[in-house]
This record gives C-alpha cells, sequence and structure tokens, in this order.
C-alpha cells in the first residue's frame, strides 16, 4: 500500500468524503498505463457527472444565497487558461496569506473582480478557484436579495455576510452590476445607492477566512467605489482559433466521444468564427454529443 492509498483510506475511516473524494481524484488522475486508461476516464465522468452538492443553509438565507460543495469541479471538461489559472494561484496565495494577516490583527480581504463580456467563463473560474482554494462555493441570487421595502436589501445583505463569518467559503457576487452600478445616475438613486453603501460597508467589515469574487459584463458602469475594495482584477475574453480547439477536445474526451484532432480541427473551422466565448463552444460541442446519441438510437 502506497502512501496515497493510507491517506485515502484515512479520509474515508474518518467520514471526511469531500477529501476522500479529491484524494481519489488525485490518484486517478495519476494512472498513466494503457490498460487501466478506460476505467480511470470511467471513474473521473461518475465523479464529475454527479449533482452538485448544495449545503443546507439557515432558514433565513434560504432564496438568498447557494451554497454548494466545489470538490468535484469538472477540471478535465474545462479549458483553464494559462492567465487564469495565473489570476486563480494570485488569489488562493493572497487569500492564504490573509489568513496569517489575521492572526497578526491585520484585516485584509482578498477579494477578486472578474470582468468580460457574457460567456466567457467569469462564473466557472469563481468556481474553479473554490475548488483549488477547497473552500465551498456560495453565490448571491440577486433576483431574491433586492427587496422593493425599504432596508430590505441592506438586510438580505448583512444576513449574508453574517454567515460568511462562521463559514469560511468563496463568496461570489454573480453580476454585481445588478447592485453595484454608479452612484448618481437617475435612475440608480435613493434604495439602490443605499445598497451599494450597504456593500462597501460589509466588505470592509468581511472577514480574513472568505474569498470574494465580483463579476460584471459592464465593468465600466461600475461604482469607482465598489471596485477598490476588489484589489484582484481580470478580464476574460474570447477564446482564440487555437483555444477553441483545446476546448473542444477536452469536452469531447470528457464525454467519451474521441474524435481524431483532424476531425476536431475540421469541425471548429467550420463551425466557429473568430473569437468566440466558452459557453458558444459548450452549446456547439454538447449539440454534437446529442446528435451522436440520437444517431446511435
Amino acid at each position: 500500500m502506497n502512501n496515497d492509498e493510507r491517506v485515502l483510506i484515512r479520509y474515508v475511516c474518518d467520514g471526511d468524503m469531500r477529501r476522500a473524494q479529491m484524494q481519489a481524484r488525485s490518484i486517478l488522475n495519476a494512472i498513466s498505463s494503457q490498460k487501466d486508461a478506460a476505467f480511470r476516464d470511467d471513474m473521473l465522468r461518475r465523479m464529475t457527472r454527479a449533482p452538485k452538492g448544495f449545503m443546507e443553509l439557515p432558514q433565513n438565507l434560504k432564496g438568498l444565497l447557494a451554497v454548494e460543495d466545489s470538490a468535484a469541479f469538472p477540471e478535465e471538461k474545462f479549458l483553464i487558461r494559462k492567465t487564469e489559472m495565473e489570476a486563480a494561484e494570485k488569489t488562493i496565495s493572497l487569500y492564504r496569506a490573509a489568513k496569517r494577516l489575521s492572526d497578526m490583527g491585520i484585516p485584509y480581504l482578498p477579494a477578486l473582480m472578474l470582468y468580460g463580456e457574457s460567456g466567457c467563463g467569469k462564473t466557472e473560474l469563481a468556481r474553479y478557484i473554490a475548488h483549488r482554494a477547497e473552500l465551498p462555493f456560495a453565490y448571491v441570487r440577486f433576483s431574491s436579495v433586492v427587496d422593493a421595502h425599504l432596508g430590505g436589501t441592506q438586510s438580505n445583505i448583512a444576513r449574508i455576510f453574517e454567515y460568511v463569518r462562521s463559514n469560511p467559503c468563496v463568496l461570489c457576487f454573480d453580476e454585481i452590476d445588478a447592485i453595484g452600478m454608479t452612484r448618481g445616475q437617475a435612475h440608480e438613486l435613493g434604495e439602490m445607492s443605499r445598497v451599494v453603501i450597504a456593500v462597501m460597508q460589509e466588505l470592509d467589515q468581511a472577514p480574513n477566512n472568505a474569498i470574494i469574487i465580483g463579476t460584471t459584463n459592464r465593468f465600466d458602469q461600475l461604482d469607482p467605489a465598489l471596485v477598490r475594495r476588489f484589489p484582484l482584477r481580470y478580464e476574460l475574453v474570447p477564446l482564440s482559433a487555437d483555444e477553441t480547439k483545446e476546448f473542444a477536445r477536452k469536452f469531447f474526451q470528457y464525454v467519451g466521444l474521441v474524435s481524431a484532432d483532424w476531425w476536431i480541427d475540421g469541425w471548429c473551422k467550420k463551425t466557429f468564427e473568430g473569437n468566440v466565448p466558452a459557453a458558444t463552444v459548450v452549446r456547439e460541442c454538447t449539440d454534437v454529443v446529442v446528435n451522436h446519441i440520437l444517431q446511435e438510437g
């Protein structure tokens, strides 16, 4: 028995299934023998096809926040570019440094703003960061957070941050422009202006044990004071032609539809024109898989 197997058994015996799954994934990824390749690929697919593990929340947070177990993020399915990997690693490094700073009594919040056009993978990159940091992924449901009653939205935001203080996680404000638009615009005065101030106040008091991520496709319209609360900023751009081919190859391999490189190259040239968002590649690849299944009967 090697050390990796000992670690796996220890996690299982301790009932820590999250770490057990991560250890099993590490063992599977290390398999290189051809005779075990089919087993390895099948087990990895099973692990990532399992339904997302949503965590139970207090009653007063249901509908405002959703929390996922990030352990089973399907790395084999998505293309994480070098610059995205660097942004993720820098964020996680600052998160670990922030915990040490907390022990010294120094407040520091690792916060990252992801921006770029729709469909470029901002939310998936946030999930990937949670996976790499071994933290749950929590995202705010703005459709429920924004309350028509005076002061209701601020109260909802306060409850979310109160949860984060005692539950370390990656907290994602998906489409943060829903509440973070520049103050002073005629249609953003009143309640929503107060909401932006409330969010900034909560960020200033947020604990060091969380990573805060905001995503937006309207970065230039965000309140500058809100943006300053996010010391890290990264723009996601559409995939180049070569990146599109690499992503398609990973996607087809992940679902077990192994195709020759020449076929993928030709299909990508015929299907995509110029640089395209990651979501477009996912949609087109999914259509190929659906048609393949229909043809098989």
